[in-house]
């Protein structure tokens, strides 16, 4: 049907009035821009001129941006002593629960064994060469490390207290008998990588002359956890010691990293989410967010020896009383045979 040119007329009246609306919409909108970004701001740095090509607008702008994100950590960054430290034990879980933990925004971990309080040497250098060796933080987050040999080791107690007496100390356990077992496990590794021989764990842990439990062989005395913390608590009150057990974590992580969080005084934030149990790898794996996911190294989680049942009961029997000393001191109780 054909428009009347009465209709025609409105029509054409109605879109030039709509573009006259939006020319001066636009314009005052330009009036504002110009008065909130100054000529000079809109200028193109001297490195740029009007005719350089979009792509390298965008890389220079890129490394503008990144450049002063830099500068911004720059002065924002500190290397901090830590606050935590997981002091141990030696195959209970310490590396599994430092990777765990670095989940939880508020903290930061040393990515390396530093060995600091454990090694004449490495003391030596002083607190400003281990504060060098620290991470990069925030001043609101937390710095932790792990060392395991620090727990037996007699010296490490003293020299933590010197540096901060309310250090709050992390201390993860396995049953004591798989943990020498495990222990085991990674020397006999180690040894057969060396095309070198090792002897059999039963004949290691047990005297052959008395047939009784090889105190002097160091898989078993490092698994009588009450001798080392009953030192370490002639520096410390038992309050500045968490335990975490690490047969739990290996199966249900997050109840024990819920406890540790509490223990820090950080806000719960590691969630489901954040573990994943990994088939394949027979353990849980971390996940950052939905693109960053991480598992162990494949030298965690390895298959031990069959080890000779009367062996095994032996050693139970024999750290029976040291874990029931164990459980008095902490206030924590295993389900240990």
């Amino acid at each position: 049907m054909l428009l009347s040119q009465q209709q025609w007329l409105r029509q054409r009246l109605f879109v030039l009035g709509s573009l006259a609306i939006g020319s001066l919409l636009f314009l005052g909108t330009l009036e504002r821009l110009q008065f909130i970004w100054p000529i000079k701001a809109r200028l193109p740095p001297a490195d740029v001129s009007w005719h350089t090509p979009l792509h390298t607008l965008q890389h220079k702008q890129a490394d503008r941006l990144k450049l002063h994100r830099e500068k911004l950590q720059m002065h924002l960054l500190i290397k901090q002593l830590p606050r935590a430290i997981i002091i141990g034990v030696r195959k209970g879980g310490t590396r599994a629960l430092l990777e765990m933990l670095s989940l939880h925004p508020a903290v930061v971990k040393a990515s390396q064994e530093v060995h600091f309080f454990d090694n004449d040497q490495n003391y030596a250098q002083g607190i400003d060469w281990y504060r060098k060796k620290m991470p990069f933080s925030f001043p609101h987050q937390i710095t932790i490390e792990k060392s395991p040999a620090y727990f037996i080791t007699e010296e490490v107690p003293e020299r933590i207290f010197k540096m901060n007496s309310s250090i709050k100390l992390l201390v993860i356990v396995r049953e004591p008998t798989t943990r020498a077992v495990s222990d085991y496990t990674q020397i006999l590794e180690g040894k057969e990588r060396k095309n070198k021989t090792y002897g059999k764990f039963e004949d290691l842990v047990i005297d052959t002359d008395t047939c009784e439990v090889n105190t002097k062989y160091k898989a078993v005395r490092t698994s009588i956890y009450t001798k080392y913390l009953e030192h370490w608590l002639k520096f410390f009150p038992v309050e500045q010691f968490h335990i975490v057990d690490g047969d739990s974590l290996i199966i249900d992580p997050l109840p024990e990293l819920k406890l540790v969080e509490h223990f820090l005084n950080l806000p719960s934030w590691i969630s489901p989410h954040n573990l994943y149990f990994n088939a394949t790898r027979g353990f849980f794996c971390l996940r950052y967010n939905f693109i960053f996911n991480k598992c162990l190294a494949g030298s965690k989680g390895r298959i031990h020896p069959d080890v000779d049942p009367a062996i095994k009961k032996k050693l139970q029997r024999f750290f029976h009383p040291f874990n029931q000393k164990f459980y008095q001191i902490t206030g924590r109780t295993f389900n240990w045979p």
